[in-house]
């Protein structure tokens, strides 16, 4: 019984007759190396046979692109850190207050909710300092819009913040929603 193995590598072509005997006595096993290149078949040049291009050339271009991705990224990253103060605790529970205040929607009207397309909060809000200082528009049903100013803070983590001033502006009128009873 005999048959042969085919193997290629990229430089030769190695023929093997495989009987009975090789495979009980590997040590007489035959081997035939013939000398062929693989390549001689694909003919394709291994060069790169053209101008490469220039990568001076449009500057102003990649100069525009790169300012129209950095303004991309800047605006994004506002975004987002935005959004975070919009949904923090803080925020989230100053809206909560302002729509059950009946002062507040005495003036504002129901469905209190930030004004605007995007929500915007102005100012610094870091729970981790301890620092509060931040400035939000609102609106409600009556189509009035007004602001509300928050400034407080904490001397450590163990304390809670201590609020200085929390205010809604309505037009010339002023409420202080601290003095308002709940």
């Amino acid at each position: 019984m005999n048959s042969s193995l085919l193997v290629r590598s990229t430089r030769i072509l190695v023929s093997r007759r495989i009987s009975s005997s090789s495979i009980l006595f590997p040590r007489y096993f035959a081997t035939n190396v013939v000398n062929k290149n693989v390549n001689d078949e694909l003919k394709k040049p291994l060069r790169i046979e053209r101008e490469l291009p220039d990568p001076t050339k449009d500057k102003y271009k990649q100069r525009i692109g790169f300012a129209a991705f950095v303004i991309a990224v800047g605006s994004s990253l506002a975004l987002i850190f935005n959004y975070e103060k919009t949904e923090s605790p803080i925020v989230v529970n100053t809206l909560y207050y302002l729509r059950r205040s009946p002062r507040t929607r005495e003036l504002l009207g129901d469905n209190i909710e930030f004004d605007g397309i995007i929500p915007w909060v102005y100012g610094e809000l870091n729970q981790v300092a301890g620092n509060v200082n931040i400035k939000f528009h609102i609106k409600g049903s009556n189509n009035v819009s007004g602001t509300v100013k928050l400034i407080a803070d904490r001397k450590n983590r163990e304390e809670e913040f201590l609020i200085h001033q929390w205010t809604l502006t309505v037009g010339d009128k002023q409420i202080d929603l601290l003095s308002e009873e709940q």
